[in-house]
C-alpha cells in the first residue's frame, strides 16, 4: 500500500510550539506554518533524534534565517499508530545559538 514509503500524517503546531513563535517574533509562527506542510507529505523529514516512547519518533530539522528572522530549530514527534495515518505535533521552536552566544545576525 505505501511501496516502503512513509503514510502521510496529520501535522499540528502545539500552544507550547506557537508561544515560542510568538515569544521569538520575525515572522517564526509563518515560517514554521509553512514547514507544517513538509512533514505532512513526509513524515520522516529531518534528523531522528532519540526516540521518544512506543511508536512515537523524535525529529528535528532546521529553518534557515532571514535578514528578520533566526535560524530555527524546528522539534517534533510522530506518532504512527496504525491504521490512521500518523499524527505529527511540532513541539518545541528554538532559535539556533550559534558559538559565541549570539543568535547568529
Amino acid at each position: 500500500m505505501t511501496d516502503g514509503q512513509p503514510q502521510s500524517a496529520i501535522a499540528e503546531v502545539t500552544q507550547e510550539a506557537r508561544a515560542h513563535c510568538q515569544n521569538i517574533g520575525a515572522g517564526a509562527l509563518e515560517a514554521v506554518e509553512s514547514l507544517r506542510a513538509e512533514p505532512e507529505k513526509n513524515p520522516m523529514l529531518g534528523r531522528r533524534a532519540r526516540s521518544a516512547v512506543g511508536s512515537m519518533q523524535l525529529y528535528t530539522t532546521r529553518l534557515e534565517g532571514t535578514d528578520a528572522r533566526p535560524t530555527l530549530t524546528v522539534t517534533y514527534v510522530y506518532d504512527a499508530p496504525p491504521p490512521e495515518p500518523g499524527l505529527v505535533r511540532i513541539a518545541l521552536v528554538s532559535p539556533v545559538r550559534f558559538a559565541g552566544g549570539g543568535t547568529g545576525r
